[in-house]
């Protein structure tokens, strides 16, 4: 048998700091922090009755951010949307013609497809809507297993 060759281990200290607390004089960040923007300004009242405001002068005008900016409540709504789908397939609403039907094997999907979107968004949303889906998938499930067991002797 051949005998292997031992490679010897290499230890290299990428902590930040010193014993004493002091940054390190050869730290590198492995990632640089990203920018933070500023929150957006709240929208405007609406005018109110009675003459009209004049004009700003040009140099008061702001200008247009140069990106547009994405609505937050898209993945809240996507989240929300299979969320209904699935009470309503569980018979907890009722459908657009009032009636409530039962369906498990719809709802059996909606719930699968709220924990394939959290699992593959995880660490991409903000703590909010993160939050927000775990919470639904939790008061799902916990509908579904209601919903779908036998009645009781």
């Amino acid at each position: 048998m051949a005998e292997r060759e031992e490679k010897p281990i290499r230890v290299v200290d990428r902590r930040m700091f010193t014993p004493e607390g002091e940054l390190r004089a050869d730290f590198k960040a492995e990632e640089e922090p990203e920018p933070r923007e500023a929150a957006p300004a709240p929208a405007p009242a609406p005018p109110e009755p009675g003459p009209p405001p004049e004009p700003a002068a040009p140099q008061e005008r702001e200008e247009p951010d140069a990106e547009p900016r994405e609505p937050a409540g898209d993945f809240a709504s996507l989240v929300r949307s299979l969320a209904t789908t699935a009470y309503a397939a569980l018979g907890l609403l009722p459908d657009p013609g009032g009636a409530r039907r039962r369906d498990p094997a719809a709802a059996r999907q909606m719930i699968d497809w709220l924990a394939m979107l959290e699992q593959k968004t995880r660490g991409n949303v903000s703590f909010e809507e993160s939050d927000f889906l775990s919470k639904i998938l939790y008061d799902l499930r916990l509908a579904f297993v209601e919903a779908t067991r036998p009645p009781a002797k």
